[in-house]
């Protein structure tokens, strides 16, 4: 029996909430910019939509989408606001349910504070009495923006004798109703269908037909045709009667009807174009057509009169052709003049001008600007500005002869301006006349291009149509039936004599090689009828619909009707020639069908040859499936590549199983009340395609290919994960393409149609496409002239195999093939066939009884083959089932096969996917460290191995499973199967041996481990049986499973406010387990009593062990963050009561080691030690009280060195209070040693003078903490040179010397905190001696450095107020700052601005004189905030240098082996100051300045600003290949190869801040809701 039972699986599917992340200015991604949404069933799925807060579209972000959001009747543009909600700390979402399918549209508005700061360089402070722009930014008025709209689809819910038909299995079939005969006589037609498995017919259309019987040509679109019906039917009678023959075929056949909508033209003699003639492009309404009119009609004349000109009515050469263009060109195109459509006529624009001389124009009408304009120009530019100037506004198209003119008064006006008073009118028409005949140069130079056009495409038509052997034309005379070219144009009779004639030529429709089809070629922006581009349909008018009803009501309202009585009949639409039908049209029509027909499905043919192109049609017009055409394949491996482009997703896909996370959908339907689901991303998707064999508009396989290919080609579609169509008479093999027009046979009603071409063999495919529409997965193999196809079902791994011998024409009936090894799987005979030609004999007694007025298929034979060979075998990579083809499997050959893998475990899925909770429900957090993380040097030192190495790949950041989840959180999404891991989990089981393993051997260490060691061999057990190809597959799933646990066990045990309050702040709370872990080189203490022992690490991977893993700095800096915040109290107390033990000299070590050889070199770990110490008594439910814990001595009188093991360590304790006396009473006196065991073994670098450490404190002055030398770097900023090379071995970079501003900062806190304590009794002693014997209370000392810090920190921005605050203005760099350092030996150095200032103005930010330091912020903010972290030092500094290398070996003394490790590059854990600083600050003023909800409002943009300083930080952690934050960068926030990956203050200090700012959050909502109840 299992360890873990395995719960039932739940029979229905999950409420889904799909996610959409927006982009951070509120756009939509670019890979998302198809979004697809299946239909769901009892409407158990929802969308949301995503944005970061701090993102540029976060302030009142709102969506704004015409899905009817209220429940109301769609309309395409009526949107619906729907605003964006806090999901959490970080995140805004905008959500709702989906409960209709159709195209929507939806865009994001938002407020942004207009005109951003990123340019400036804080230097536009320069006095007191400056705005500061960072507050003014905070009041600016909000500019409104908006984005782009997006679309979102929602597949119909199609239906088919009561269960769902989903898009990839439906089975569409062709008709033409002209070959079907009376209504009546269809139910034989209809039964064959069915019985041939088809689910879904499209009739292409039903209406009655033009002059030309083309049923694309419609005569009358409201009234069906005639020869439909045995009998004279009214047109409601006819629709009526279609109606009752549909629903027999949904019911009765279970067959759903699609039928064709042609909107962009009508037949040329459709009798309403007389009534309405500005339905159609007439010379009326589209003048710019008249030009081409012309010539169409002199072309048409021409063809009329052909042997009048001397020419043969026969045109059967090449050089006929030249003779007849030759002919147009002498008899059509010269008399035209069609030039004069193109110029100026330059004798009447000099009349015209004279004229206006005459009148004595005003040289005034020049303007002065455009006078001097003149005056500046010469030779071509001043031609081009006089053109452009005499010409003005007029817009010229090819409407009548000399249409191109220039305004007179203008021309004269200029004319006087350039000649002057003296200028006479004779000399001025003479330059104008050459002025004409410059500017007439370029539009002669237009139409000599046109005519070459207009030459060269009638001359390819006529080639083409008279010598092309597949053309109408070919071998016909030219005579009014096949005129040399077809007609552009169509006249129509009057309805009246009054009408004039323009208004009855109407252009013809057709279209264009390679045209924009969102570009109307009709319109007066193109020449297309004009050059003879147009490939014209001369039975079609093209429609004038402009862009809206009102444009032209009567044609619109005519096809509504026409479009609403199919969409009350059939199911589906398909739009006939969908790329050239204005599209604003095609929204309008669809968008009234779907009001009766909701589920209505469209699909449409696009000839765009664009996919970005296609996209915007399928989007706008809610296209369901793009129809897709196999024979365009030219051979078997374009074949393939076509099925593997319609195939669905890879054998294997790890996107399906992966992506999901528990989540919820809040229904304001209902009340808010909570959804439980899945939350999911939104995957990037192509359009849905309907693959077909053949189309009614393809040649067939006997033409383009062989008779025989025909099978294998249908059999490749049938495999497809599309839904898929054929052409009615390609099952029974009709010889050749149909044409539409002039075919007039019927088709052949079928008894058995299993017998008849394809027959048996098709109905097979046909009902397996059905039948496996749920198989997803594909492999599509291309070999020789074989495609292999394999569809499996991603749950069951249930498959079907099938493999195609192609027979495209020269196909070899014995091509090389090897034969299928199956790994894993057995495989189960389906069906196998071959098509062949029948003999000559059966050929000719087949048609002797052929019935020449039915449609009659090609005789052939089709061959059941034996079913194939089957047999197991094994090799070194297992079992594997070997194909092997039936010995006459020659070309148009196929077989299937079902398949199933060996041993498999049907509900895998499920199983992997149970009980991980319970395994993990009773992990510490540092069982949870050891399970999900572990660097290299931590898992070496603790159970003796290090990460695993991906071959291709290389060494995981972790050992445990972050280190694989950091690969497969990009695989996953990217289904990147061939991605180095996925290769080599397909190679062996070593990783999941790895990792069961590993936990094993972490048992010792955490018991409760070896339950999730179990739950993974029980999962692997069976992992383990699947084939190689599967592995990646299952490990991705079995991962994520048990990762997703742990991570939600180990919030579970983080209970602090913010953890969970965002994705981010849960991604930063998950360092603190991260950097927490037992290693047996170190820890808190020597000797761990036979307890496991969790210490932090300063950062990952460098501070992972030995001495160099807990920093006391660090961990202190780091404290509230990481185990405060998170609630980790026990373990914040022992890091604290650790370091405390090992206090000497009044010091906390700067590097624990355990507590055995602690190091004494730091000054400011004491100071944020004892700010731990205070912040712990605040936060946790010991309080004051933990002050009087006994803390064991390491050194028990706190000065002389003892080893850790002697009988003395320890031997003595004091409580916490006293610990910290005793650092305030050395202070006090004054602290001068020398740091035990000086010398290389120590430090290797450190010069002898930099062991002895010096701190004191001047009572006499500033009460400051100051200390230090040139020679030590005791902050820190404690990079010691080393490289002798640039002469700088043992010199610090930055040895801050004097009193370091954090540091006094840090001391003002404790001072502040310790005289409350004692005025309130709660601390010992309220004193302690000076280095002189006076005593000084906590109260006064913490008075004396309020008293000394403006003045001995601030720099003024007036030079004139230096006096004031002891600044030596000689050696000042920036105004407006606080210093770094005071009283350092490098007095230039205390000048220099730094980020630090940002720690003092946190823990004491009574400091601080308010309006100051919101100068000194802004400053911060234009000069030292980077993309994530802070820079060390002001970029105007001459030693800043961004870039740190510490293996730079040049002789450079500012670079070498990284010494500027604190001089530029970019530190993270700073830019948490910095927020804070920045929140308190900013609210303190905004608080002074508002009140209401003005300060409400003001308060929120304050968090908006603060979260937007966060963003590149979140999408930083995210993406972290250590998941987490750096140590530092670069410049500009790039990358540092010798940075820790993930570093323990860099988390804990943005996490404290953003518990500050969900503070700050709550207090806004808390404003608003007094305000909203008064």
């Amino acid at each position: 029996m299992s360890r873990f039972a395995t719960p039932d699986q739940p029979d229905a599917p999950p409420f889904m909430v799909w996610n959409l992340d927006l982009n951070e200015d509120g756009t939509t991604p670019r890979d998302k910019s198809f979004i697809r949404l299946p239909s769901v069933l009892n409407n158990a799925c929802a969308i949301r939509f995503r944005i970061l807060i701090g993102s540029t579209a976060s302030i009142g972000a709102m969506l704004h989408t015409n899905y009817p959001l209220d429940g109301s009747d769609y309309e395409r543009t009526k949107f619906h606001a729907k605003k964006f909600n806090f999901n959490n700390q970080t995140e805004l979402i905008c959500e709702f349910r989906i409960q209709q399918p159709g195209p929507y549209q939806y865009f994001v508005s938002y407020k942004s504070i207009d005109g951003a700061d990123s340019t400036d360089s804080g230097d536009n402070i320069t006095s007191d009495d400056d705005a500061i722009p960072a507050v003014e930014r905070i009041y600016r008025d909000f500019k409104e923006c908006r984005t782009p709209t997006s679309y979102f689809l929602v597949d119909p819910q199609l239906t088919l004798a009561g269960k769902p038909l989903p898009l990839d299995g439906i089975v569409l079939q062709t008709f033409n109703p002209k070959w079907l005969g009376c209504l009546k006589n269809w139910s034989p037609h209809l039964a064959a269908s069915h019985k041939m498995g088809y689910n879904m017919l499209h009739f292409i259309p039903m209406q009655q037909r033009g002059g030309s019987d083309s049923p694309y040509s419609l005569y009358n679109q409201l009234e069906l045709s005639d020869d439909l019906f045995d009998k004279k039917l009214t047109a409601k009678e006819k629709h009526a009667k279609l109606r009752e023959t549909l629903l027999e075929m949904a019911h009765k056949h279970h067959l759903l009807a699609v039928t064709d909508m042609v909107w962009n033209h009508t037949a040329y003699n459709s009798d309403w174009l007389s009534s309405h003639p500005e339905a159609g492009f007439n010379l009326e309404n589209s003048p710019h057509l008249r030009s081409a009119y012309e010539l169409d009609s002199a072309l048409i004349e021409f063809s009329r009169n052909l042997t009048d000109y001397g020419f043969d009515r026969m045109v059967s050469t090449v050089e006929h052709v030249e003779g007849l263009m030759r002919g147009i060109d002498e008899y059509v195109i010269q008399p035209l003049r069609l030039w004069e459509f193109y110029v100026i006529d330059v004798e009447a624009a000099l009349r015209q001008v004279g004229d206006a001389w005459d009148n004595e124009v005003d040289t005034h009408a020049v303007s002065v600007e455009d006078k001097q304009t003149l005056d500046s120009l010469s030779g071509d530019a001043r031609n081009k500005w006089l053109h452009s100037y005499i010409i003005g506004n007029r817009v010229h198209t090819l409407s009548k002869r000399f249409g191109r003119t220039i305004d007179p008064s203008r021309t004269a006006a200029v004319l006087r301006a350039i000649l002057g008073d003296s200028g006479s009118k004779e000399e001025a028409l003479d330059g104008l006349r050459r002025l004409l005949d410059l500017l007439n140069l370029p539009y002669y130079s237009e139409y000599d291009g046109d005519i070459a056009a207009i030459r060269s495409n009638i001359g390819e038509r006529v080639k083409y149509e008279r010598l092309d052997k597949g053309s109408w034309k070919f071998g016909k005379p030219v005579d009014d039936d096949y005129k040399i070219v077809d007609p552009l144009f169509t006249t129509v009779a009057p309805a009246d004599a009054s009408v004039p004639d323009d208004r009855l030529h109407l252009a013809n429709n057709g279209w264009i090689w390679g045209g924009n089809p969102l570009d109307n070629f009709a319109g007066p922006q193109s020449k297309a009828y004009l050059r003879r581009e147009v490939i014209v349909w001369g039975d079609c008018v093209k429609l004038n619909y402009g862009l809206r009803p009102s444009d032209n009501p009567w044609l619109w309202e005519h096809m509504r009707q026409y479009t609403l009585a199919m969409a009350r009949a059939f199911h589906g639409f398909r739009i006939d020639n969908c790329h050239s039908t204005p599209i604003e049209l095609a929204e309008y029509l669809l968008d009234e069908a779907r009001k009766v027909n909701p589920n209505l499905y469209v699909v449409a043919e696009l000839f765009t040859g664009s996919e970005d192109t296609d996209r915007i049609f399928v989007q706008r017009l809610g296209i369901n499936s793009l129809i897709r055409e196999a024979m365009q394949a030219w051979d078997s491996h374009e074949m393939s590549r076509l099925a593997h482009r319609h195939g669905g997703r890879p054998i294997g896909s790890l996107a399906v199983d992966c992506l999901g996370e528990p989540g919820f959908f809040t229904d304001d339907e209902h009340g808010g009340a909570r959804i439980h689901g899945v939350v999911a991303p939104l995957s990037a998707s192509l359009p849905h395609a309907i693959f077909f064999d053949c189309t009614h508009d393809n040649e067939t396989p006997a033409q383009k290919r062989t008779m025989e290919d025909a099978l294998p080609n249908s059999a490749i579609v049938s495999m497809t994960a599309s839904a898929t169509g054929s052409n009615r008479g390609y099952d029974e093999l009709y010889p050749e393409y149909l044409n539409v027009v002039h075919e007039h046979r019927h088709y052949a009603p079928l008894k058995d149609p299993l017998s008849a071409g394809l027959g048996v063999a098709k109905s097979k495919l046909n009902n397996l496409h059905s039948e496996i529409s749920q198989y997803q997965e594909v492999h599509v193999h291309h070999e020789s002239e074989y495609v292999t196809i394999h569809r499996v079902h991603p749950v069951t791994r249930e498959g079907v195999l099938m493999v195609a011998h192609c027979a495209f024409r020269g196909a070899s009936e014995h091509a090389p093939f090897a034969n299928p090894k199956l790994y894993g799987t057995s495989v189960t005979p389906g069906f196998a066939y071959r098509l062949c030609q029948a003999s000559s004999d059966e050929g000719s007694v087949n048609a002797q009884d052929k019935d020449n007025s039915i449609l009659h298929g090609l005789p052939c034979n089709l061959l059941e083959l034996d079913s194939p060979g089957i047999q197991r075998h094994t090799d070194d990579h297992g079992v594997y089932t070997e194909l092997q083809l039936p010995s006459n499997f020659g070309p148009g050959s196929i077989l299937v096969v079902r398949t199933n893998l060996i041993d498999f475990k049907p509900n895998l899925d499920w199983k992997i996917r149970t009980c991980a909770d319970d395994a993990v429900s009773r992990l510490s957090l540092g069982a949870i460290n050891a399970a999900l993380y572990r660097c290299d040097t931590e898992e070496r030192e603790t159970v003796g191995d290090g990460v695993y190495d991906v071959p291709e790949l290389g060494p995981l950041p972790y050992c445990g499973l972050q280190g694989w989840y950091t690969h497969l959180r990009d695989i996953i999404p990217n289904n990147d199967l061939g991605h180095p891991l996925c290769g080599h989990l397909r190679q062996g089981h070593w990783a999941l041996d790895y990792v069961v393993n590993r936990l094993n051997k972490y048992v010792d260490c955490y018991p409760e481990v070896a339950t999730l060691a179990s739950w993974f061999e029980e999962r692997w057990s069976l992992v383990k049986r699947v084939p190689n190809f599967l592995m990646p597959r299952y490990f991705a799933l079995t991962v994520h499973t048990a990762y997703q646990a742990l991570i939600k066990r180990a919030l579970e045990l983080m209970p602090g406010k913010v953890v969970s309050s965002s994705r981010f702040t849960i991604q930063l709370a998950l360092t603190s387990v991260q950097l927490l872990g037992h290693v047996s080189s170190t820890g808190l203490r020597p000797v761990s009593e036979g307890k496991i022992d969790c210490s932090m690490s300063a950062g990952l991977p460098h501070f992972s062990a030995h001495h160099m893993r807990c920093w006391g700095r660090d961990v202190f800096i780091a404290l509230e963050g990481l185990l405060l915040t998170t609630g980790r109290l026990d373990d914040a107390r022992n890091h604290i009561l650790a370091f405390g033990s090992t206090l000497k000299h009044g010091l906390i070590p700067n590097l624990l080691d355990s507590g055995r050889y602690p190091r004494y070199n730091a000054r400011d770990a004491t100071w944020f030690w004892l700010h731990a110490v205070q912040t712990y008594c605040k936060q946790s439910d010991e309080g004051l009280g933990f002050l009087q814990t006994p803390v064991p001595r390491r050194f028990p009188d706190g000065e002389n060195f003892v080893e850790w093991n002697s009988n003395e360590a320890f031997s003595k304790s004091d409580t916490v209070a006293e610990l910290i006396q005793e650092i305030m009473s050395k202070h006090a006196g004054g602290i001068d040693f020398r740091e035990w065991n000086a010398g290389p073994a120590l430090d290797m670098e450190m010069r002898d003078e930099g062991f002895n450490i010096k701190i004191g404190v001047n009572f006499n002055s500033t009460g400051f903490v100051s200390g230090g030398s040139k020679w030590n770097c005791g902050t820190w900023m404690d990079k010691m040179g080393s490289s002798e090379k640039a002469g700088i071995k043992g010199v610090p970079a930055t040895p801050r010397d004097g009193a370091a501003i954090e540091i006094v900062g840090l001391q003002k806190s404790t001072l502040h905190w310790l005289a409350a304590l004692c005025k309130s009794g709660d601390f010992p002693e309220d004193s302690v001696l000076t280095s002189d014997g006076a005593r000084i209370t906590y109260a006064a000392w913490d008075q004396l450095v309020q008293q000394s810090f403006e003045k001995h920190f601030w720099v003024p921005l007036d030079k004139k107020d230096d006096a004031l605050y002891h600044v030596n203005s000689s050696i000042v760099n920036r105004r407006g700052i606080y210093r770094d350092t005071y009283g350092s030996s490098g007095e230039w150095t205390d000048y220099q601005f730094r980020p630090n200032i940002s720690v003092a103005m946190v823990v004491a930010p009574e400091l601080f004189d308010p309006e100051h330091a919101l100068v000194c912020l802004y400053k911060m903010s234009t000069v030292l905030t980077g993309p994530l972290g802070m820079r060390t030092l002001d970029p105007s500094d001459m030693r800043y240098r961004p870039d740190y290398d510490n293996s730079n070996d040049s002789s450079d003394s500012l670079v070498a082996h990284g010494i500027n490790y604190h001089q530029g590059p970019e530190w993270l854990w700073l830019t948490g100051y910095y927020l804070r600083a920045q929140l308190l600050f900013m609210r303190k003023a905004v608080a002074k300045r508002s009140i209401g909800p003005e300060l409400s409002h003001a308060l929120r943009t304050v968090y908006h600003e603060l979260h937007a300083n966060m963003v590149n930080l979140k999408h930083h952690i995210s993406t972290s290949s250590y998941a987490g934050l750096p140590e530092l960068t670069n410049k500009d926030g790039s990358y540092c190869r010798d940075s820790c990956k993930t570093q323990a203050w860099s988390s804990g200090c943005l996490l404290i801040a953003l518990h500050d700012m969900i503070q700050l959050e709550q207090d806004v909502h808390d404003a608003l809701s007094h305000l909203s109840e008064n």
